[in-house]
């Protein structure tokens, strides 16, 4: 098999794409850790500099995750299937809710 398998079909080249925002996500996290283990920013700038740039790698992960779960996940309630789309726009609500309510958390907190 090729090392290009994954460019022929857009859904694998897709599958490939959410695989590595890992890696970004990986490197933010670890970045996070080491600053929380030495109790100081070592560099304050450029962590937030890296963060702006790891969140669109967060958003398309999240993305694609929530999406895909609308498929794998299958709900009965009163013995009939609860709709994949049900599914999906639930948990983007869930999501955008904890979202609002972390933001106003921490905004509360900060004053």
């Amino acid at each position: 098999m090729p090392s290009t398998w994954w460019t022929r079909a857009r859904h694998y080249f897709l599958y490939m794409v959410r695989e590595f925002t890992s890696l970004p996500l990986a490197i933010w996290l670890l970045w996070l850790l080491f600053d929380i283990s030495r109790r100081s920013l070592v560099a304050p700038g450029a962590f937030a500099v890296f963060s702006v740039i790891a969140l669109p790698f967060a958003l398309y992960h999240s993305w694609t995750f929530l999406t895909l779960a609308g498929t794998i996940i299958h709900i009965k309630l009163l013995d009939r299937p609860v709709s994949s789309r049900l599914i999906v726009m639930s948990q983007f609500g869930l999501w955008i809710g904890a979202s609002v309510l972390i933001a106003f958390l921490l905004t509360w907190l900060s004053k």
